[in-house]
């Protein structure tokens, strides 16, 4: 099952599967109904079902638990700090993570994910410091253990973050041998999706732009084959990023059209931190095209949907006039409240009119 995930055959994966969590009931063997609970945590999240992923990995730590010697809770740990992720509450998690590193001497596995919490909060001191404390002798602080090649995902992604081209050439040659495969937290705890999209993010901040557009197409085929909607949202949107940094004609029209697939497939998950910064870069690139900015971080879409909603259409008649489809609508809608921080279609009305967007 490992291998067939790793491979991205997903549907031979879910026959073994069903072989496996049927032999595991009969014979009613704690650790492989864990692994099965385990699994299907895994699997979840990949889809983008986080209720369900969460569900899963809770009742994986509760078998888990009972099973002196299985490392139910870090495993627990890896799965919640995935999911975290991808709703964007990662703040909830970094104090415990620093705390751990530093106080157990055999964290060392921790310390990537450490330095991506950092990265994906924008904390770039910190994330350098522990970038840099593994980033030594090629690496070599990072341990060759089971979740090595997971630990070189984490940084590849901090490496990026960072802008370091230097240590982005040693990351890319150590994981160009994953090209056209899944990156596996093994054996069951996490997948992140196709290794193709880290090495268009590593060649990408070596500007070796051929290459870079080459892994991204590659890994927008794999993760949209495999249903791994959270990875194809992650991946268009890095896309975007390389096209813009590269200015090439057609660039921009292109990173604008990726911003809006992954903002739709962001919105329709719950992948909050992902939305935020897919918004914020279609404000930067509307800014540079002499479009108005809006307050509560808007999008003009947004406002567009805001200012029909502020006349009394209800969803289907918005859908019809701005030519999208209904739940397309509603995903606007629920992020125009959260932004604007009101309860209902009505307050929001009220916040458009407060700030004079009606005749925009």
């Amino acid at each position: 099952m490992g291998h067939l995930m790793e491979l991205g055959d997903l549907k031979a994966r879910a026959v073994e599967f069903e072989r496996y969590t049927r032999l595991a009931d009969e014979l009613r063997q704690p650790f492989f109904q864990y692994i099965g609970a385990s699994s299907r945590a895994m699997v979840a999240l990949f889809e983008g079902h986080f209720e369900d992923s969460e569900r899963f990995a809770q009742e994986a730590l509760e078998i888990g638990q009972r099973m002196p010697g299985l490392d139910a809770s870090g495993i627990f740990g890896m799965q919640m700090c995935s999911l975290r992720r991808e709703q964007g509450r990662l703040k909830e998690l970094a104090p415990l993570i620093a705390h751990f590193v530093q106080t157990t001497p055999k964290a060392a596995t921790w310390r990537p994910g450490l330095a991506l919490i950092y990265s994906e909060l924008g904390l770039e001191d910190q994330a350098r410091t522990e970038f840099e404390a593994l980033a030594a002798d090629d690496f070599a602080a990072v341990p060759q253990d089971g979740l090595w090649i997971t630990c070189i995902a984490y940084l590849a992604e901090v490496c990026a973050f960072l802008g370091d081209a230097e240590r982005a050439a040693t990351l890319y040659s150590t994981l160009a041998p994953c090209d056209g495969r899944n990156i596996v937290a093994p054996p069951n705890v996490a997948c992140f999706g196709a290794a193709a999209r880290y090495l268009g993010m590593l060649a990408a901040t070596m500007r070796r732009w051929p290459d870079a557009e080459r892994h991204f197409e590659a890994a927008l085929e794999m993760n949209a084959r495999q249903g791994a909607r959270p990875w194809l949202a992650h991946t268009q949107y890095r896309y975007a990023v390389m096209l813009l940094d590269r200015k090439g004609p057609d660039d921009r029209e292109r990173a604008i059209a990726l911003l809006e697939g992954a903002t739709a497939i962001g919105r329709e998950l719950g992948m909050a931190a992902l939305v935020e910064r897919a918004d914020v870069l279609r404000q930067e690139i509307e800014s540079q095209q002499g479009k108005p900015r809006y307050p509560a971080g808007l999008s003009r879409r947004e406002v567009e949907v805001l200012q029909l909603i502020a006349t009394g259409k209800g969803n289907r008649e918005i859908a019809e006039r701005l030519f999208v489809s209904p739940n397309t609508v509603a995903n606007h809608v629920r992020s125009i409240l959260t932004k604007t921080n009101t309860a209902n279609r009505t307050e929001a009305a009220a916040f458009a009119v407060r700030n004079e967007l009606l005749g925009k």
